[in-house]
């Protein structure tokens, strides 16, 4: 996805749309660009990530649907098909009400639900896949997630991984510990809370001195 296809102005307004880039690949694990469709999303809006479905459809949330910075309010989830044509279908779009920020998704083929991360929120939205359609379950389907980013499930989908930057905590570094959350998954797409990890992880004041004053520095997440 790339945010706003286009330069954005001195008032920090954009002058263009998000946009979706899909690229071909070849049997050589080549691309190219003549390979490449480009389909803008409609709206002034901020895409930021996506995932399929196990019937191949897209999934893409906005971080701020309504443009930044006026909008962001409510983030947006939508369900794209047919995304390796030319002419790529928004099928069913829903607002995660009240929730900002709203960054990462991952869908379960096991439940049929796909869950977000609202960095803005601190929170976790649920959503069900069913029939072409996008449901929200639970705007706030988990709290108390300090300024998440990635999310990503266990091999058999019956858990989820939230990383907690830990960031916006306190004005105390030493009370900024990012996290490792884990959550049960239920068939109903809610989540309940069996784990958070802080062994290995470093709080903010002992990652910052040699960082160069970078922010969110625990970044990233993968289970195998």
């Amino acid at each position: 996805t790339i945010k706003a296809n286009g330069a954005q102005l001195g008032d920090d307004s954009f002058p263009s749309n998000g946009s979706l880039n899909l690229y071909k690949v070849d049997e050589h694990g080549l691309t190219s660009a003549e390979d490449l469709i480009q389909t803008e999303i409609p709206g002034i809006t901020i895409p930021f990530s996506g995932d399929y479905d196990d019937e191949g459809n897209f999934l893409l949330v906005e971080l701020f649907p309504g443009g930044f910075p006026e909008g962001g309010a409510s983030g947006r989830a939508s369900l794209w098909s047919g995304i390796d044509s030319s002419s790529p279908t928004v099928e069913s779009s829903v607002e995660i009400t009240s929730q900002r920020g709203v960054c990462w998704i991952r869908y379960s083929p096991r439940t049929s639900c796909a869950f977000t991360t609202n960095n803005g929120s601190g929170t976790l939205s649920a959503l069900r896949v069913q029939d072409g359609e996008l449901e929200l379950v639970e705007a706030v389907a988990a709290s108390g997630v300090n300024s998440p980013t990635e999310i990503t499930f266990s091999p058999d989908y019956k858990f989820l991984y939230a990383l907690s930057t830990g960031f916006t905590l306190s004005d105390d570094p030493e009370l900024r510990q990012p996290a490792i959350f884990v959550y049960r998954v239920r068939r109903n797409c809610s989540l309940s809370l069996v784990q958070e990890i802080t062994n290995g992880i470093p709080t903010e004041a002992e990652r910052v001195p040699g960082n160069l004053g970078v922010v969110n520095g625990v970044v990233g997440l993968a289970a195998f």
